[in-house]
């Protein structure tokens, strides 16, 4: 795969390691809903109440998000308002435009900057992305095809794609074909959110088993692992946790879609 503004690739398939833990899912919100405080710029005193320090300089103290760039959102793309990811304070837009070949998905920040990278996945069908901020601050875009979902990183301003322990770009399942995963998700723990890899199995009962592994994506967004695995075991069917599973969502995260066509 080759992706654009893209630092190095990864690849690694979700697998499991013990553990049976309770397990607490979050959807994604399918509209162009504005998050808030996905990423917070840096604090510049101890307090709220402490005075300013006129001697500080305003360029170094005021975030001033990612620098402008000559590229912006294409016409016609499709849009989502999203959370700020570049630490300005105000929230940004995720797009995704159909008219290139492969599909281009892209974020133009309210700093005026847009940073892209192309689809290159081959399912036939609609494509989906989302960006949401993880609980130790790595900013992650996710793309699926309904068959198979890359991961991106947002680092120093530009897309970044983790590597796997496979020494690949990292990658999901979407649809169990190597046993390995049916979706993507988050998990609420201390701080945020954490990356989940999902995978739901229907049990001889005709109730569902659902596993998620926890993924940590390093701070510069080069590496991706594998960490703890959370089960919940028969499920009713109408659980909506065995639905969300075999979709990729982050939280209350806005997810950006192709047509389809």
């Amino acid at each position: 795969m080759s992706t654009v503004h893209s630092k190095t690739k990864i690849a690694g398939r979700v697998l499991v390691t013990a553990g049976f833990l309770a397990l607490t899912l979050t959807g994604c919100a399918a509209s162009g809903v504005a998050q808030t405080g996905a990423v917070s710029p840096s604090e510049s005193g101890d307090s709220a109440d402490a005075a300013p320090d006129s001697s500080a300089d305003p360029a170094v103290d005021e975030p001033t998000g990612c620098p402008v760039t000559a590229e912006s959102m294409p016409a016609g793309a499709v849009s989502a308002e999203i959370a700020d990811i570049d630490g300005d304070g105000e929230n940004d837009t995720e797009w995704y435009d159909e008219s290139t070949s492969p599909f281009t998905f892209g974020i133009t920040m309210a700093s005026g900057a847009t940073v892209s990278l192309a689809d290159d996945l081959a399912g036939p069908g609609r494509h989906s992305g989302w960006t949401a901020a993880l609980h130790n601050g790595v900013v992650v875009t996710v793309l699926d095809d309904s068959r198979s979902a890359t991961l991106h990183a947002i680092v120093d301003c530009e897309f970044v794609t983790p590597i796997g322990v496979d020494a690949r770009p990292y990658t999901f399942d979407m649809q169990n074909s190597n046993d390995t995963g049916t979706g993507v998700g988050c998990l609420e723990v201390d701080g945020g959110l954490e990356l989940n890899g999902l995978q739901v199995t229907q049990n001889r009962d005709d109730s569902y088993s659902l596993m998620a592994t926890g993924i940590t994506v390093s701070a510069d967004g080069l590496t991706a692992i594998n960490g703890y695995t959370a089960v919940s075991a028969a499920l009713p069917q109408d659980d909506p946790r065995v639905a969300e599973a075999q979709t990729s969502s982050c939280d209350n995260a806005p997810v950006v879609s192709t047509s389809g066509r």
